[in-house]
């Protein structure tokens, strides 16, 4: 693409071949990234900024912060990053959003086992991959599930969860999830794909496949790109590859997060081979 490019990385590895410049810094150190970047900045250019790992969404959002690119605000990508945030962030917009709670006590606990209508998800607030994202259909099996999750939670079996191990609930939306794959610059939606999820193998959540284009109505996938486009406006993203994953249930479409970054998995190539479009190009071209 003709771009020169500057790796941030914590060590030198695989990847330093296709970089022209390595900047050594512990990306899940904030402070101490931002601050290797910065020196960097005084003496050379910087004309974008860009990651494809969930995991460094926060700290791309800061450095678009610091140095005015073209990005997401970090008060912006905070939301998003946070699932339990975003679902009270729907709340407060009027978009729709399933019943939920964060799990932090025996109350709340109890709150869900009276309040809530089962089937139920818990999740990790920060996760990623699906990791720890658990099916609960009977009440009784609550407490054992928090147990497990709260166990077995941490970095090490899923790195996305560094920025934190909070969890929480949510009622479960019967219908067919999608993704709905996105190219925004200037607040405009300029290129959209939905993907149809197959059936995951619950209650684990594991994905099974995908299937691109999406068989749903043409009616319902517009209802869809309609609630996405609502979402980000309100949300004030203005620029990105986005990956935003949704439900197309009885009741209409529903959000269930936006991922800050292109989609993983077979994404990339299955949006290139369906519609002819490079998401990595075009989202370089915004970040610049």
């Amino acid at each position: 693409l003709g771009c020169k490019i500057i790796l941030l990385n914590k060590e030198e590895n695989w990847a330093q071949k296709y970089a022209d410049t390595l900047i050594l810094a512990d990306t899940n150190n904030h402070a101490e990234s931002l601050e290797a970047v910065r020196k960097y900045a005084q003496q050379n250019a910087i004309d974008g900024v860009i990651c494809f790992w969930e995991d460094d969404v926060l700290l791309t959002s800061k450095i678009v912060d610091m140095l005015d690119l073209p990005g997401i605000p970090y008060r912006v990508a905070r939301t998003a990053r946070n699932k339990y945030l975003f679902r009270e962030f729907c709340r407060e917009a009027g978009i729709p959003t399933p019943q939920h709670r964060m799990i932090s006590s025996a109350s709340d606990v109890e709150y869900v086992l009276n309040k809530f209508t089962f089937p139920i998800i818990v999740k990790p607030v920060y996760g990623s991959s699906s990791a720890l994202v658990v099916k609960v259909e009977k009440r009784s099996e609550l407490p054992k599930v928090i147990r497990y999750i709260t166990e077995n939670i941490s970095e090490k079996m899923e790195s996305a969860l560094t920025n934190g191990t909070q969890i929480f609930a949510e009622e479960y939306l019967e219908g067919q999830e999608v993704d709905i794959d996105m190219l925004v610059q200037n607040g405009k939606i300029k290129f959209y794909s939905i993907t149809d999820n197959d059936p995951t193998e619950e209650p684990f959540f594991v994905e099974t496949g995908e299937s691109i284009p999406s068989s749903l109505l043409e009616e319902s996938q517009e209802k869809l790109v309609a609630m996405a486009e609502e979402t980000l406006e309100k949300l004030g993203i203005q620029q990105g590859c986005l990956h935003f994953e949704a439900k197309w249930t009885k009741q209409g479409p529903f959000p269930i997060e936006v991922n800050l970054r292109m989609g993983g998995d077979y994404i990339h190539s299955l949006i290139q081979r369906c519609w002819g479009i490079d998401l990595v190009e075009y989202a370089v071209k915004i970040a610049l």
